[in-house]
């Protein structure tokens, strides 16, 4: 870990097992809530500052889509950069696993994801097996804005 003037700066890692109840807990804070987690935890990173868990984002894998999910970071820790590099690593992340478009759902951050190169669209312009994730069936309201980003082919 690193540290500056202003603070120390998170380690970015793969969630481990044993991160688990952390990551469910800071997502039920953040009034996220944790359907399917176990089935997609593999593909969580998390952030930790002095060995406390202080962020999270995951990604699920439905075919060539990805959709990133569960985005939180500690209120004490926000605006900080920690979601911009969450971001960042999901994509880099998703590239190199040959997922070509990332799909969230949103009710608050809207902005933030505009800002990190994500368009809305309409719900009814997504199609494929992203739609039998349980975000889309049933967890995310019919309100929250959809958002995608094209990834480029990887070489």
């Amino acid at each position: 870990m690193k540290t500056t003037m202003a603070g120390a700066l998170p380690e970015i890692r793969s969630a481990q097992e044993t991160d688990f109840p952390a990551v469910e807990a800071l997502l039920e804070a953040a009034h996220l809530g944790s359907e399917e987690l176990s089935q997609h935890f593999e593909n969580f990173f998390v952030a930790e500052i002095d060995g406390r868990l202080v962020g999270a984002i995951g990604l699920e894998r439905h075919g060539k889509d990805g959709l990133l999910r569960s985005a939180a970071v500690d209120p004490q820790y926000q605006s900080k950069g920690i979601g911009r590099r969450f971001v960042e690593t999901i994509i880099s992340y998703a590239g190199q696993t040959g997922i070509t478009r990332l799909v969230l759902l949103t009710t608050t951050a809207e902005a933030f994801f505009r800002s990190n190169g994500f368009s809305r669209v309409g719900r009814e312009t997504i199609s494929g097996e992203i739609l039998n994730s349980a975000q889309f069936r049933y967890a995310c309201p019919e309100s929250a804005a959809v958002m995608v980003r094209a990834l480029p082919l990887p070489l």
